[in-house]
């Protein structure tokens, strides 16, 4: 049996010689473990949901879970301007973006935030942007009706769009936790995604 048959999914192949890989030896120092800019974006991109947080009057850190869309390196949500996370994000911009993904990935976003009230420039390709990602698993009739008849009924007045531009990240791929335990990774060697077409 080859090294590659023996490798779990979601871990890069040992190369020859690994045999004297240090392996972890505690979990003190996780920020070895982070995700490299081009994989984020290829995650972000493919991904529809995401926690939005930001901070109540009192001081309070509240989040709910939200629908996106990633473009132009930033995040994109919506919901009506009368949701209290409108005017706390309007007075008080400073935030954070959460998304998970398989293989215990995560990448967290500190954010400032920008409303764009009913009827901006962003509205038409934010809704068209983010009906491609959720119309494919919608139910069947509602997807029949296509992406105009599902626009038309989010489209209420009032309803505002979110624009959240990362100002720090905060990147942890449980993947190379994995790879580096079992002494076939260690930090500072390159990470070879795998195959995900097979």
């Amino acid at each position: 049996m080859s090294v590659s048959d023996r490798v779990p999914p979601g871990s890069p192949a040992a190369p020859e010689g690994s045999q004297g890989l240090e392996r972890l030896e505690d979990y003190d120092d996780v920020s070895v473990y982070g995700i490299e800019e081009a994989r984020r974006d290829v995650l972000l991109a493919r991904h529809h949901e995401c926690s939005v947080v930001w901070s109540t009057s009192d001081g309070w850190p509240i989040g709910v879970m939200h629908l996106y869309v990633w473009h132009e390196g930033r995040f994109w949500v919506t919901c009506t301007g009368e949701r209290k996370r409108v005017p706390a994000l309007r007075t008080r911009p400073r935030s954070s973006i959460i998304v998970a993904f398989k293989g215990e990935q995560t990448v967290t976003a500190k954010t400032l935030a920008r409303i764009h009230d009913h009827g901006s420039q962003h509205h038409a390709w934010f809704y068209r942007a983010l009906a491609e990602k959720v119309l494919p698993g919608q139910p069947r009739e509602i997807r029949e009706a296509g992406a105009s008849a599902w626009i038309e009924r989010l489209d209420s007045p009032g309803r505002v769009v979110i624009e959240f531009t990362p100002q720090k990240w905060i990147g942890f791929d449980g993947r190379k936790v994995v790879a580096h335990a079992e002494g076939r990774w260690q930090p500072g060697m390159p990470w070879i995604e795998p195959d995900e077409s097979r």
